[in-house]
């Protein structure tokens, strides 16, 4: 397909674009310092005019102040060509002691996945965020946007177009590069205040930048420091997220379904197996009489799901034994009770930058950061899980079905009264137990975060070449502290005592809301203490670089102009060390007597994670020349192309080496088109390859056992492969990481013109794909299944799937073990387009400039690939690979537009300034809220939203010189986000939580 797009390049003259296509102005003089600046993303040639083949998008440091954007995160999702941002503190499906908590916001341009994007800070890597997130089924790694500062920042810089062969791997959908103020002249301070309408919401932020000259200006230092204080919120403080019933805000079409109901089935009500009951009465769901059912009404021996009243002694009371088998949705806990939708965080950023010109016209450099931020938030407490459930003996002192006399002669005074001993023997019954123990209160998480970067280099010139070399470390650090959590063998143990100090958990939580999470019938606070725990998971990951480039703009002469040559050389090493508590790595599994180990994992409501690192070692070379062809002539007033390629040498994958060219035809001065073809790849990250396997028990359908015809052979065809029959039962289900995972390999073609409709008015668009294919993907363990039947229909079987011995009633095995691994999977397409106007005006009251930029998706379909295909080849629906197949464009975190506006205006005196900023994101279905009528099945749409942001500022603020006052309204329609349907019910991948919210500040220049 390369070689295809390759040969016909040149037949559709493809594009260009100036320097920038949204956020500044673009003009046809090229100065000096801009030369300077758009060399660093998207051309390794110092100095050359090729950048304007590349679509650029960049924010300016007024454009940043026109976003208001408090963070990186924020600041980043002003770009519409970034898409979903799956790392954030404020998403309420990824809050779990296996997501990224804390102070983080992930980089995903085109929403193609985080680790697609390369994340530069000066035209240098940055290292990725130490935690790791699940996308797309897999664990994934992201640069985290908020450890720089939006203060300390020159311009951002988005190079919307595929870039393996100018910077090697991750530059799948692009790379999006920060720039610092370099030798800042002078000094400022900063003081920035807001808040949010309505709501304790708010935050505090002090900035500075100072800037220092040595030595007859040879020697230039400059410090740039941020504090920023934010006061979180709780969910029930705001009405869109305080319900995780969202079944009273949906629209008429979906009023009353349950798919809008997030609340839990995982009750404060004790769920109770009985062992040595008759099987059609050993389930009962525990609960106070007075509690009202689905219907309104009181409980009664008729209403308690076909079970009885019964009256106890001692403090149980009246209870409602509900043997329906299933829990009542009017008793559902709503967790957002006890939730935070944002963090408090503290936060703090430094930068310096230290340069010293010898005499010889060599200088040497310096770049340090340093970020370090602590969030703290809570959640509900946890629950019993069905892979960690255990047995609680019959002398468990609040027991109702316990033995009559405990075993030193006491009376039990919990034995329900009236219990037939045949049925329910004088030595009582043992139960399995599952509840959610709320009061002992929500978990408490604090994660703290650091990172630093060293950087120390030499760069100068020699005859026309320009030269850079330097050395860097970067460290990244994360400690996830969870407190309150609950050891579950210790529960047991306290669960398991004959006394009244025993934990009861057939207390309830809130006669007068069932509903409630929060327990206003506790236990005391001494039966609680003995099982609680605490619980961290800490990762590290570090970067090492070393590399030297030069280039040279003036290599030899062309009909069109100067040729430019690049060309480098890079080393880089990277680290991962995961390292978890030990109540949750697997070295300390909750083993239940003798038995094989319950779970993995002792800490109640949390699966195993197991401790993992790697590391990988890189070397990489690159070159690139620039190609000015043709110039003043008749249709053709210039003609370039860029080529260039890059080969890297992986430790772990191999070597993979990958090229691109590029062309840029101006038929008339005002005119330009552009457009480039390359391939880029994204190596496995460290995760992926390095992970030990984590075992959990579950259940699968058997898809070769059910296949078997009379004779007992095995059947494959699309029926086989659609019905699993009832079900194998428990088995383990392992999951592990790959070593023999290769590249994601990608091919990227951008077609796109610029039209200058006048000096001070342009218009941009860029038509781009994206092909990828051995996207890294995991099997579920039905497809799994599945691929065992094909292969026994082929005369052998899959390793993956271990079985028992053969018996009458598995004339298979039953299956005891699956094992999968991370694997080279399917083929995305993603194709779309931007677009971009920008229009400066010069006028008597002062200067005003209007940007627009929209990006629209076009297509994104996945296709099965690898083992994935195989199941579809043998007569399988695709739908069985969930959403790992089809085309997903305008479903879920995927829009198919995304745009901003944004209108600066500067007065005449430069004593004003003040400007607008508008988001539109489109709207989206939710696949996990559908209907069928007539067959037609249809799923709602969260609507399209949008948003806008103001400010104004006055510069010498009463007549004092350098002082600056600013005041901004964010979201000033206070518009809440779309309904979706989430734990927080909004998406907060795409959308932000706050609502109006006010904020001035005042800008102290010397």
């Amino acid at each position: 397909m390369f070689k295809s797009k390759l040969s016909h390049l040149s037949l559709c003259v493809l594009t260009a674009l100036t320097s920038q296509v949204a956020f500044a102005a673009e003009t046809t003089e090229v100065k000096e310092e801009e030369i300077e600046r758009i060399s660093i993303v998207g051309s390794n040639i110092k100095g050359s005019t090729m950048t304007s083949v590349l679509p650029v998008t960049e924010l300016s440091a007024e454009d940043i102040i026109a976003t208001g954007a408090l963070d990186g995160d924020e600041l980043l999702r002003s770009i519409p060509q970034i898409g979903a941002v799956g790392f954030t503190g404020t998403r309420g499906g990824n809050t779990g002691t296996n997501a990224a908590r804390g102070d983080v916001g992930s980089v995903n341009l085109r929403s193609i996945g985080e680790g697609n994007t390369l994340v530069l800070l000066n035209g240098r890597r940055m290292v990725n965020h130490p935690i790791t997130q699940t996308n797309f089924g897999v664990p994934v790694t992201s640069v985290n946007s908020n450890t720089l500062p939006v203060s300390g920042l020159s311009r951002v810089e988005v190079l919307r177009d595929g870039a393996g062969a100018l910077y090697g791997s991750d530059a799948v959908a692009g790379v999006v590069n920060y720039v610092t103020k370099e030798e800042y002249q002078g000094g400022n301070f900063k003081v920035r205040y807001g808040a949010e309408q309505g709501t304790d919401r708010n935050d505090f932020t002090l900035s500075g930048n100072k800037g220092f000259e040595f030595n007859n200006s040879q020697t230039f230092f400059m410090i740039s420091a941020n504090y920023a204080k934010k006061t979180g919120l709780q969910a029930s403080e705001n009405g869109f997220s305080s319900n995780q019933d969202l079944r009273s805000r949906a629209p008429e079409e979906f009023a009353g379904d349950t798919d809008f109901d997030n609340r839990s089935t995982l009750e404060p009500y004790a769920d109770l197996h009985y062992i040595g009951l008759p099987s059609s009465i050993d389930d009962y769901i525990i609960r106070p009489t007075s509690y009202l059912n689905n219907a309104g009404e009181q409980q009664s021996a008729g209403s308690c799901g076909g079970g009885a009243l019964a009256s106890g002694g001692g403090v149980m009371g009246d209870v409602c034994l509900d043997a329906a088998g299933s829990h009542d949705r009017a008793l559902r806990p709503n967790r957002n009770e006890e939730r935070t939708l944002v963090p408090d965080i503290d936060r703090l950023n430094l930068f310096t930058n230290l340069s010293h010109e010898f005499n010889n016209g060599v200088e040497f450099y310096n770049e340090s950061t340093y970020y370090r931020s602590k969030t703290k938030r809570q959640w509900e407490q946890s629950a019993i899980l069905s892979n960690g459930t255990f047995d609680v003996p019959a002398h468990s002192y609040y027991n109702p079905f316990g033995p009559v006399n405990f075993a030193d002669g006491r009376v039990n005074p919990n034995r329900l009264a009236g219990l037939d001993p045949a049925v329910v023997p004088v030595e009582g019954l043992g139960y399995n137990l599952r509840i959610r123990p709320t009061d002992v209160g929500p978990r408490q998480v604090e994660v703290e975060s650091t990172s630093y970067r060293f950087l120390n280099g030499l760069r100068g010139t020699y005859d026309d070449w320009d030269w850079d070399t330097g050395i860097l470390y970067s460290e990244a650090k994360t400690d996830d502290n969870m407190s309150n959590r609950i050891s579950s063998p210790l529960l047991l143990a306290q669960l398991s005592l004959d006394t009244a100090d025993a934990y009861n958990p057939f207390t309830g939580v809130n006669p007068d809301n069932p509903a409630s999470i929060i327990d206003s019938t506790p236990n005391p606070q001494a039966s609680i203490n003995p099982f609680l725990t605490t619980a961290q998971r800490s990762a590290k990951t570090s970067l090492t670089m070393v590399d030297f480039k030069a280039s040279n703009p003036f290599m030899f002469e062309l009909p069109g102009g100067e040729a430019g040559l690049a060309f480098g050389l890079e080393y880089r090493k990277e680290t991962l060390d995961e390292d978890n508590s030990s109540n949750f790595d697997g070295s300390e599994p909750f083993v239940e007597g003798n038995a094989d180990p319950v779970n993995l994992s002792s800490l109640q409501g949390s699966s195993v994670r197991l401790d993992v690192s790697g590391e990988r070692k890189v070397l990489s070379a690159y070159v690139e020349l620039a190609l000015p062809l043709l110039a003043d002539l008749p249709a053709v007033h210039s003609l370039d192309v860029q080529l260039a390629a890059r080969y890297e040498d992986f430790s772990d994958i191999g070597n993979i080496t990958r090229p691109k060219v590029a062309v840029s035809w101006f038929p008339v001065e005002m005119l330009q088109f552009r457009g480039a073809v390359s391939k880029g790849f994204r190596a496995p990250n460290l995760i992926q390859l390095n992970s030990p396997g984590a075992t959990l028990t579950t259940g699968v359908d058997d898809y070769a056992e059910n296949s078997l015809d009379a004779d007992g052979n095995v059947v494959v065809n699309a029926d086989t492969l659609a019905d699993g029959g009832s079900g194998n039962g428990n088995y383990n289900l392992s999951t592990s990481g790959n070593k023999d995972l290769e590249a994601e390999e990608s091919e990227n073609i951008s077609v796109g013109l610029t039209l200058q409709v006048m000096d001070n008015l342009t218009f941009t668009y860029d038509w781009w794909e994206i092909e990828t294919t051995g996207t890294v993907g995991v099997l579920s363990d039905e497809n799994i299944s599945r691929l065992d039947l094909i292969a026994r229909g082929e005369g052998s079987s899959n390793p993956d799937v271990i079985r028992g011995p053969v018996d009458a009633d598995n004339p298979l095995g039953e299956i005891v073990q699956i094992n999968r691994r991370y694997e080279n999977l399917n083929t995305r397409t993603i194709t779309g387009y931007d677009i971009a106007v920008n229009y400066n005006l010069e006028s008597s009251i002062g200067d005003f400039d209007l940007t627009l930029n929209g990006a629209r998706t076009l297509k994104f379909d996945q296709e099965a690939g690898g083992d994935a295909s195989t199941i579809v080849e043998a007569g399988a629906d695709p739908e069985v690979l969930g959403t790992a197949v089809g085309d997903i464009v305008g479903t879920n975190s995927i829009p198919e537009w995304q745009a901003t506006a944004s209108l600066k205006w500067k007065s005449t005196d430069a004593l004003w300034g003040a400007g607008v900023f508008v988001k539109y994101v489109g709207e989206v279905a939710n696949t996990s809220v559908s209907k069928t009528v007539d067959s037609v099945t249809t799923f709602y749409t969260s609507k399209a939203q949008t948003r806008a942001n103001t400010y104004i500022t006055r510069n010498d603020f009463m007549g004092y010189e350098g002082v600056s006052l600013s005041f901004g309204i964010n979201n000033i329609f206070d518009q809440e986000p779309p309904l979706a349907d989430t734990t927080f019910g909004y998406d907060g991948s795409l959308h932000s939580s706050r609502g109006r919210y006010f904020y001035t500040s005042a800008n102290f220049s010397f």
